[in-house]
């Protein structure tokens, strides 16, 4: 999938799964799960957006499926041909 790095970040902090844009946190707060996002091969599932979130966060309800879902609608929306 054609999406920068940057771009991913300010999808996921858009999102904001974990709360930490709106509690003050840095735009480039999720920068690791970007970069574990980034790392998959393919169209990343559902599965594994929440995944790098429950792992990240050692939460598995981190990131719901809704927000997943919008995450992967945007890269796709986002993506780079």
């Amino acid at each position: 999938m054609g999406i920068t790095r940057d771009e991913l970040i300010s999808i996921l902090a858009e999102a904001d799964p974990a709360g930490l844009i709106a509690a003050g946190a840095p735009p480039d707060e999720y920068a690791a799960e970007a970069d574990a996002i980034l790392g998959l091969h393919g169209i990343p599932q559902l599965t594994e957006i929440t995944g790098v979130f429950a792992v990240s966060f050692s939460n598995p309800g981190t990131c719901s499926r809704e927000t997943a879902r919008w995450i992967v609608e945007e890269m796709a929306r986002r993506a780079r041909p």
